[in-house]
């Protein structure tokens, strides 16, 4: 009898045993990526990770009409699988539902297939989708370092923030909300179109990744910034201020601790292993060489920034899906307006090909801009979209003028010749598109402006002045409006004063700033006034006119015609740069110029007025300044 129930225990044990291990095998479900699409967009792949997914079978478990699933396909380990779907463009919007069979078990889950938005094919003025050009003034956040809008996300619920303004690289609390709040003082400054920084959700191990370029979840926003659904509505409330948003994106690297560097999805998902890889080290020279070997430049496309962050395989064709679908995503959630498209030489051309020939079908009005950190513009222009270079066109609608932000700073504050300037102009022939460049004085990733030795108020005024007056898009870095200093990173991402609970000041107000900031804040309030006011300065030709040592006089002219219903005036304007440490008397010959029939000179932003003497124009401009004239020529009459 004793026996019987030993025995009776053990097959009890073996069925109990039995059906755990038989629940242990059976699929689990963690996530899918992306996490809904839309009908009408390009067919997504969606990468399922959860546990014991080799070779499952998927299927539509209720039939939807225009939905199917073409293929399926193991990843490198268990932890992952790929199914794709085709979903026809007459595919009823609303929910899928998808079965996930083993021989071990079963899973079921909901697959959102949603109505896209309208604003994405047809124009909207305040809808999104539309792009920048240089009637904008763009303005670049860094969200954690600009305004606390909810304190409550400063310490994450899951306890892994990293909340500490003591330490430079540690979270501060700035987030979506602040920068919604702060909107109208953007505005109120002259801001057409903002630039954020990445807002994935980032690292919170390594307590330095409050910059959002460390994702660990590229579907997902950063928990120190808010919400998803705050996300949508900051967006939206720009898109009712009549502004633009670009957000930032990284397609060449995750962060150091994201799941795919101890699990990859796949075999070829990363360039090398956390424990053997290459190193990036810049060298963007050789990547335009023909002649270069793969060698001297291998690192560039396949090595770990700074040695450092998993650079992430784009020249994969199952990467590539992922990272195109991924920004499609971000932008038809958003309501985007446009892409700022981080280490753009790091990543392989066929890559940003497939990339913009997707994302221009999807958003046809979208515009993108690649971040080229060189100061050559053979280098710069390499990359640039609209030509085929090598037998590739990157389709990049801009990339950032960094010849120019090193000609300013070089003029301005290191005593350069003016002729730098034009120097880098005469380039300009290199560039499908010249006039969509973005030209700036300082992001996230330089010095400040304020902290270069010999950086004075005078001269970041005269940065600006030519900054606005330049042909291009301008762009601002967050607190330069305002003249803040800051050296290298981090101390260049200081906290905006006023944007957090606790400063003992608001510079966001005039009543909170410094009378030094309150007067680089109105000068350069009242040059992006002008570039409104004056077509010109937007769309305008650029002229050389005059040239040397301390001096370099253009012009910008807008030849008029009719745009819609609306007959635009011609308008010739002459810009004056006065780049020296003296009064400056200049004398500008006209003959065999765009001002050969120059009759009258008018005062537009300048202190003294000019004169017509002996077919010259003489002006008289203060140091470290630049004034501007409005010329009314004989050609003018109609």
């Amino acid at each position: 009898m004793r026996k019987q129930r030993i025995a009776l225990k053990t097959i009890v044990w073996l069925v109990l045993w039995s059906a755990y291990a038989a629940a242990q095998m059976a699929p689990k479900l963690e996530k899918v990526e992306p996490p809904n699409w839309w009908v009408g967009m390009a067919d997504p792949m969606l990468m399922i990770k959860g546990e014991n997914l080799t070779d499952a079978k998927v299927t539509i478990s209720m039939p939807k009409p225009g939905v199917s699933i073409t293929r399926t396909e193991n990843g490198l380990s268990s932890k992952y699988l790929f199914v794709w779907l085709a979903v026809a463009p007459t595919a009823t919007p609303g929910e899928l539902r998808l079965r996930l069979t083993t021989s071990k078990g079963a899973v079921n889950f909901i697959y959102a297939l949603g109505k896209r938005n309208p604003a994405s094919r047809v124009a909207s003025p305040n809808g999104g989708f539309n792009g920048f050009n240089p009637d904008d003034v763009i303005y670049l956040i860094m969200p954690d370092r600009f305004a606390d809008g909810d304190s409550s996300n400063n310490e994450p619920p899951q306890g892994k923030g990293t909340y500490d303004r003591s330490l430079a690289r540690a979270y501060h609390g700035g987030d979506l909300k602040g920068m919604e709040k702060k909107m109208p003082y953007l505005k109120d400054l002259g801001v057409t179109t903002i630039w954020i920084n990445p807002i994935y959700n980032n690292d919170d191990q390594r307590k330095q990744d409050y910059h959002g370029y460390g994702a660990v979840d590229f579907y997902a926003v950063e928990e120190h910034f808010g919400t998803m659904a705050e996300y949508q509505h900051l967006v939206q409330s720009a898109h009712e201020l009549g502004m633009k948003i670009v957000l930032d994106i990284v397609p060449n690297h995750a962060g150091p601790t994201h799941p795919w560097v101890n699990a990859p999805p796949t075999e070829h998902w990363l360039h090398g292993t956390k424990e053997k890889h290459l190193a990036a080290h810049s060298p963007f020279a050789p990547l335009t060489d023909p002649h270069s070997t793969p060698a001297q430049w291998r690192d560039v496309v396949e090595g770990w920034f700074a040695d450092v962050l998993p650079d992430l395989n784009t020249d994969d064709a199952m990467v590539s899906q992922y990272l195109r679908q991924n920004a499609l995503w971000w932008a038809e959630m958003g309501a985007l307006d446009g892409f700022r498209l981080d280490t753009f030489p790091y990543v392989d051309r066929k890559f940003w090909h497939d990339f913009h020939g997707e994302l221009h079908k999807t958003y046809p009005r979208f515009t993108s801009v690649g971040e080229v950190f060189n100061p050559d513009p053979a280098i710069t222009s390499y990359f640039v979209g609209g030509k085929v270079t090598q037998g590739m066109d990157t389709g990049v609608d801009s990339v950032f003028d960094f010849p120019m932000y090193y000609a300013i700073r070089d003029v301005v504050l290191h005593g350069a010749p003016a002729k730098a300037i034009p120097d880098v102009l005469r380039y300009d022939w290199m560039y499908p598109h010249p006039e969509n460049l973005v030209t700036f004085i300082g992001n996230h990733d330089t010095k400040r402006f304020m902290g270069e030795a010999g950086a004075t108020k005078e001269r970041l005024k005269l940065a600006f002045s030519l900054l606005a007056t330049l042909r291009g898009i301008p762009q601002l870095y967050s607190g330069d409006e305002i003249g803040m200093p800051g050296g290298d990173d981090p101390d260049n991402r200081r906290d905006f004063p006023g944007g957090f609970p606790g400063d003992p000041r608001d510079a966001f107000t005039a009543a909170g700033r410094t009378p030094d900031e309150q007067d680089i804040f109105t000068h350069l309030q009242s040059l992006l006034r002008l570039r409104r006011e004056h077509k010109a300065l937007r769309s305008g030709m650029l002229f050389h006119m005059y040239e040397d040592g301390r001096g370099y006089a253009f012009v910008r002219e807008f030849p008029g015609g009719v745009n819609g219903l609306v007959r635009e005036k011609r308008e010739t304007l002459l810009i004056v740069a006065n780049t020296g440490d003296a009064l400056r008397n200049f004398s500008i010959p006209i003959d065999d110029t765009p001002l050969t029939t120059a009759e009258f000179v008018k005062e537009v932003f300048a202190a003294k007025p000019a004169k017509l003497v002996d077919r010259k124009i003489q002006v008289e401009v203060a140091p470290m300044s630049v004034a501007i004239y409005q010329v009314e020529c004989g050609c003018d009459v109609q």
